[in-house]
C-alpha cells in the first residue's frame, strides 16, 4: 500500500517553466537535466514496484533529519521483518568501478550512489532508534534504466542492475509479510517527520521583467503563435489547446513562479504577451476564481470557486 505518493518535484516544475523563458547557464542546464532524469527514473521504479505483491507500506520521497543532517530517501518500503530503502538511479550508458571509484566509460568520475546509500541508511537507522523502533533495515541501489551497464562492480554490493530486476522482485514476493499496528505507527511517524523542501533556494535567479512572455505550448514547450476557432495551435508540434485551458495553465505558471504576486487581468495579459484581449482574460478569471475588489484595484484569489 502506498501511503506517500510520488509527485513531480516543484523544483523540476519551475525549471521546466523557466527553460523556454530564459537562458540557463551550463550549470543550470546540467541541474535541470539531472532533475528530469531523476524523476523519470523514479517513475520507472514506481511502475516496476507495482509488481510487489506482499503486504507493505510504501513511502516515497521522504525528506528527513537525523543528527542535525537532512537526507532524502527515494523510496522506503515497510514489510514484516525489514524496512527496505531504495536509492533509484536512471543512469544510461556504460560505467565501471576503478579503485573504488565509479566512472563513466571514457569519461569522468561521478558521485557513487553506494556511498550515498550507506550514508542515508546510517542516518535512517539512527532516526528509527531515536524513535524507539528497531526494525532491521535492508538497502539497495536500483539501476532502473535498461540501457545501463556496469563493469567491475564491487562483490556483494547492494546494487540491483537492470538484468536483475525481475529476479529481485520474485525474491521479494517470496518473503513472508504480515503487517500490524507497529508497522503502521512507524509509517505514521515517518510521515509526521517528513519536511517539505523549499524548491526556490536552488533555483537560478530570475525576475518577472527578464522572462520571455507568451503562451507556451503544453506539449513541446515552444511559444504558441496561432489562435484558430477558440484554440491555440502550436506551429511547432501541431497540438491544439482550448483558450480557457491554456490561460488557466498560464495562471498556474505565474502562481508557481511568483507566489507573492496577486493575480490580475493585467498581469495575465502581460504574461501572455497580449495573445488575448483583456476582456477574454477577465472573463476566464471571473469564471474560475473569486473576485476581490479593493479601493485601488481588483484581483483574483488563488482559491477557485
Amino acid at each position: 500500500m502506498i501511503l506517500k505518493t510520488r509527485y513531480e518535484p516543484d523544483e523540476l516544475k519551475i525549471m521546466n517553466l523557466l527553460e523556454p523563458r530564459m537562458n540557463f547557464t551550463e550549470k543550470e542546464k546540467q541541474r535541470h537535466y539531472r532533475l528530469k532524469k531523476g524523476y523519470e527514473g523514479e517513475v520507472k521504479y514506481d511502475r516496476w514496484m507495482k509488481s510487489l505483491e506482499i503486504q507493505n507500506l510504501t513511502l516515497n520521497d521522504l525528506l528527513l533529519e537525523a543528527s542535525n543532517t537532512t537526507f532524502q530517501i527515494d523510496s522506503s518500503v515497510i514489510t514484516q521483518n525489514k524496512l527496505l530503502l531504495f536509492e533509484v538511479k536512471d543512469f544510461e550508458g556504460e560505467y565501471y568501478y576503478e579503485d573504488e571509484r565509479l566512472k563513466i566509460i571514457y569519461g569522468e568520475e561521478i558521485k557513487d550512489p553506494l556511498l550515498q546509500l550507506k550514508r542515508n541508511t546510517s542516518l535512517f537507522r539512527q532516526l528509527l532508534a531515536s524513535l524507539g523502533f528497531h526494525l532491521e533495515i535492508e538497502s539497495y541501489v536500483i539501476f532502473i534504466n535498461p540501457e545501463f551497464t556496469l563493469y567491475q562492480a564491487p562483490k556483494n554490493a547492494p546494487n540491483i542492475l537492470p538484468s536483475q530486476l525481475n529476479r529481485f522482485m520474485k525474491k521479494l514476493n517470496k518473503r513472508q509479510s504480515k503487517l500490524n499496528n507497529i508497522h503502521q505507527k512507524i509509517a505514521d511517524k515517518l510521515l509526521e517527520l517528513h519536511t517539505v523542501d523549499n524548491p526556490y533556494k536552488r533555483l537560478p535567479k530570475y525576475e518577472y521583467e527578464q522572462l520571455k512572455k507568451g503562451i507556451v505550448c503544453g506539449e513541446c514547450h515552444s511559444f504558441v503563435d496561432q489562435v484558430v476557432k477558440r484554440e491555440f495551435v502550436c506551429s511547432h508540434c501541431g497540438s491544439h489547446e482550448k483558450i480557457d485551458t491554456a490561460v488557466l495553465r498560464n495562471i498556474e505558471e505565474v502562481r508557481l513562479l511568483f507566489p507573492d504576486k496577486k493575480i490580475t487581468t493585467t498581469l495575465i495579459y502581460e504574461w501572455s504577451n497580449g495573445a488575448l484581449s483583456r476582456k477574454v482574460i477577465r472573463n476566464i478569471l471571473s469564471d474560475n476564481f473569486n473576485v476581490v475588489s479593493t479601493k485601488r484595484h481588483q484581483y483574483f484569489e488563488v482559491s477557485s470557486k
